[in-house]
């Protein structure tokens, strides 16, 4: 059994998560005393008492995300679940590197932050959206954009052989969704409060840039499969530009999953509110076991899978 980590993303947030789960581990809640003192601001009452319309603001998704992501990673590490290699979808990557000691945890709750705060200031609200397009390859979904006149679209998630997300302005994003209709893919917009992963995205790139040349990176003690590229990275000196490129080009997700399927990871435990990413891992693999943390119940059943 060679086990991989993976780390939720935004969208997967959801109102009480992780409160039983930092009730009944220590080392859970650690994480959520960490956000709160790193940030100044109550973190885990957001994730524990917050309305889903807060969670959903980017400046507190992000963070909320984070915490509830590692969280359940170190619950796993203090039941001597440790992975050997680790992945994590958008700001999931994050998470990954910090569980891998690339970046301290407080570091990575301040970092988070300021490029929740950068992407959110990137594009003017209502100028840029993201929809998910569904029952269509990735080639079919680019040609899809590549076809659009009103404007500015491209892929910029690639989740499964049959899910790609396109991200970019409003008008070529409803246009990209019609034309797809012709092709009986389906899309639907996504509730995102900014086009990621895409070129609009390039003044949080370079805030980002300019962030990054302030802190320090380690080395991740563990392989981490990083977005841009889908590839496993152990140099520390790459982690700045491949996070900096992160933020305005595709998350090659399916990519990643088999890459890593191919290097002989069997074994993939989701981290993290909700189960999208084992449900994208159950589309893309054979053959592999998929298990999840997102509770106290997830936990115990996770840990018993794993004989622990």
């Amino acid at each position: 059994m060679r086990i991989a980590f993976m780390f939720s993303g935004q969208g997967a947030q959801f109102p009480g998560m992780m409160k039983d789960l930092c009730a009944a581990e220590p080392a859970a809640k650690r994480v959520f005393d960490t956000a709160d003192s790193a940030l100044g601001r109550g973190i885990s009452d957001l994730c524990f008492e917050g309305a889903q319309e807060d969670l959903n603001l980017t400046h507190n998704t992000q963070p909320c995300v984070l915490a509830a992501d590692l969280a359940a990673a170190m619950a796993l590490r203090a039941h001597g679940v440790e992975p050997k290699a680790a992945a994590g979808f958008s700001l999931g990557e994050y998470a990954a590197l910090a569980f891998a000691g690339s970046m301290g945890m407080e570091d990575a709750f301040e970092i988070i932050q300021q490029r929740a705060d950068a992407m959110q200031e990137a594009v003017a609200p209502g100028k840029g959206a993201m929809a998910a397009m569904m029952g269509g390859d990735p080639d079919k979904v680019e040609a899809v954009c590549a076809a659009v006149t009103d404007g500015y679209v491209v892929a910029a998630n690639y989740n499964s052989p049959a899910q790609t997300v396109i991200s970019g302005e409003s008008a070529a994003v409803d246009q990209a969704i019609a034309l797809a209709r012709q092709q009986r893919i389906r899309g639907v917009k996504l509730a995102v409060s900014a086009p990621f992963h895409c070129a609009l995205m390039e003044p949080a790139a370079k805030r980002l840039e300019a962030l990054f040349a302030t802190r320090r990176f380690e080395a991740p003690a563990i392989p981490v499969y990083m977005n841009v590229d889908a590839r496993a990275n152990t140099d520390a000196a790459a982690i700045p530009g491949l996070l900096v490129r992160q933020a305005m080009s595709p998350v090659r997700w399916m990519q990643t999953l088999l890459n890593m399927q191919a290097d002989g990871f069997d074994t993939f435990v989701e981290c993290g509110p909700g189960h999208t990413l084992s449900g994208l891992a159950a589309k893309t693999l054979k053959d592999v076991t998929l298990l999840r943390v997102g509770d106290a119940e997830s936990l115990k059943e996770t840990l018993a899978a794993l004989g622990k």
